[in-house]
């Protein structure tokens, strides 16, 4: 009725007034063209002054929390909005507990969170929904749309907002205990707490060479300048390190999709055990055969137990998907000789293989601290005595075992 259609209706209404001389019909007309001509001023300035804006109540959260997220639509301006529809995208693996859901337009992986309101003059209406953080992750909330209607339907003005809000979930964090790990044989509690460790990779000085020194000890690039052998001095430590190798390839053939169930387990073991020995006064590091996006470098993270580490490593953990860039004994190989001696290496893996399996016996050889936690039963391979082997079930990722608390700080 806006437009060419509404000016041509009118005008054929004003000529049959006209010519039938019926003042009705001409009554009808003057309300069709002043109806026609309202909703074109109306569709012409419905938008102006509208301002639509989305957030959410916190950029982190832990598996299981619940977080606002709030739309809110301003009216600047003497023009009323009788019908106004806002959508806001949102994940779809998040659970919506509060709130219209309406289906994504062609993504099964999106939704939209959707209210449908009548706004009058300078007016703010905002709508809340609760959403459920259900799955570890990166999650992102937008873009968002506004449409507006006339109040009789006839035409709609829809504006689009490409602002976007990023989500970080966890995941799960649950005691030693619960994984049925001893914590004091996976991270050494008893072994560490009142040894000290030389660490042959930081030399401080050097000094004459005494007898009973192990061949090993001498520097001969000193001794050869100063013609009288000379020993390392090497830096001692009484901090315990631990090193955590995240095998996230859930499958022998590489070309086959990660399974759900033992790659949410393995991630939950890694943080879990991360978790504990930082409260045990541990450096700890972590190290995964993925990169994170957009990137072609594993994860990696340096032991430390800094303010914020226990964060940064559970950040870290929010991206796998499952799939690896490189082996996980490739990536021991090249990080192992930057750990400090002494460190106690946790692997966590669903997939024992054999080469992994003979990369931790060289580290042994090497009189490396090696621990190795299946993750599932995803594998024929079966883990030789020698080596130090814990099992976890896959299924600690199910909601029915509940979280545990954590101080991030």
């Amino acid at each position: 009725m806006v437009g060419e259609s509404w000016l041509l209706i009118t005008l054929t209404l004003l000529i049959v007034s006209l010519i039938t001389q019926q003042i009705p019909l001409l009554l009808v007309t003057i309300l069709v063209f002043l109806t026609g001509f309202l909703i074109r001023i109306w569709s012409h300035y419905a938008l102006n002054g509208v301002i639509h804006e989305h957030g959410l109540s916190g950029e982190y959260a832990f598996f299981g929390d619940t977080i606002s997220v709030e739309v809110s639509v301003t009216n600047r301006k003497i023009l009323p909005l009788p019908v106004v529809e806002i959508g806001l995208e949102a994940p779809a693996e998040l659970k919506v507990i509060h709130g219209s859901v309406i289906p994504g337009m062609g993504d099964p992986f999106r939704v939209n969170l959707f209210s449908l309101l009548s706004m009058g003059w300078y007016r703010k209406v905002t709508r809340r929904y609760r959403i459920e953080c259900s799955k570890r992750g990166h999650y992102i909330f937008g873009p968002s749309f506004i449409t507006v209607k006339d109040p009789f339907g006839f035409t709609s003005k829809e504006s689009e907002s490409h602002d976007s809000d990023r989500l970080l979930v966890y995941p799960r964090i649950l005691s030693l205990k619960e994984l049925g790990l001893p914590s004091t044989e996976i991270i050494g509690e008893r072994r560490i707490r009142r040894q000290l460790f030389e660490d042959p990779l930081r030399i401080v000085s050097t000094r004459n060479y005494v007898q009973g020194d192990p061949l090993s000890r001498i520097n001969w690039k000193a001794t050869a300048r100063r013609g009288e052998l000379q020993s390392k001095v090497l830096e001692s430590t009484t901090t315990p390190n631990m090193a955590i190798f995240l095998d996230v390839n859930t499958m022998e053939t590489r070309f086959q999709a990660p399974l759900e169930a033992s790659l949410e387990s393995a991630i939950i073991v890694a943080g879990s055990i991360a978790n504990h020995a930082i409260s045990a006064g541990h450096n700890v590091g972590l190290y995964i055969n993925e990169p994170y996006r957009g990137t072609r470098e594993p994860i990696r993270l340096a032991p430390s137990r800094h303010p914020g580490h226990l964060q940064r490593i559970l950040v870290a953990l929010a991206h796998p998907q499952g799939w690896p860039l490189h082996s996980i004994e490739r990536v021991m190989t090249k990080e192992g000789r930057n750990i400090p001696w002494g460190a106690s290496i946790v692997v966590v893996t669903p997939t024992p293989t054999g080469p992994l399996l003979g990369s931790i016996r060289r580290f042994k050889r090497a009189g490396r601290s090696v621990s190795l936690i299946q993750v599932g039963n995803n594998t024929d391979t079966t883990v030789p005595r020698d080596i130090q082997a814990y099992f976890v079930s896959d299924q600690i990722h199910q909601p029915s075992v509940e979280s545990r608390e954590v101080t991030l700080w």
